[in-house]
């Protein structure tokens, strides 16, 4: 809880459990997971996006998109969410969706060559 007993959430650059860390559309992606490629709005907890998810969306990737674009693309379809976050928090009806307790995997930054790899021999933009 914050200063004003409120409970915080946040917006998240991926779909939680599956892809937590940073970068989770283009390691969604990178992985041809399609499906999991998006945005999560979720309550903060001791984890690394680990907390109650609230809302969550896919987002629309076409050949043009790559690396660069996609946080855009997850703000664009994460700030509505995160307003209806707000609204419920002030509203005091925050209903996280039932999970099944799954953490998923931690993913970091690709490295230089890492992407490279991933751009050069897979198309993974």
């Amino acid at each position: 809880m914050n200063l004003f007993n409120f409970p915080s959430s946040l917006l998240h650059a991926g779909i939680t459990p599956q892809y937590r860390g940073v970068h989770g559309g283009y390691w969604a992606l990178q992985q041809n997971d399609p499906e999991h490629c998006g945005v999560t709005v979720h309550l903060v907890d001791k984890g690394i996006d680990t907390g109650g998810i609230l809302y969550q969306a896919k987002i629309p990737v076409s050949s043009k998109d790559n690396f660069v674009t996609y946080p855009y693309l997850q703000l664009g379809e994460g700030l509505p969410l995160m307003k209806k976050a707000v609204t419920d928090a002030v509203n005091r009806s925050l209903k996280p969706l039932p999970t099944s307790g799954e953490k998923g995997k931690v993913w970091y930054h690709p490295g230089f060559w890492q992407f490279l790899y991933h751009r050069v021999f897979r198309g993974k933009k």
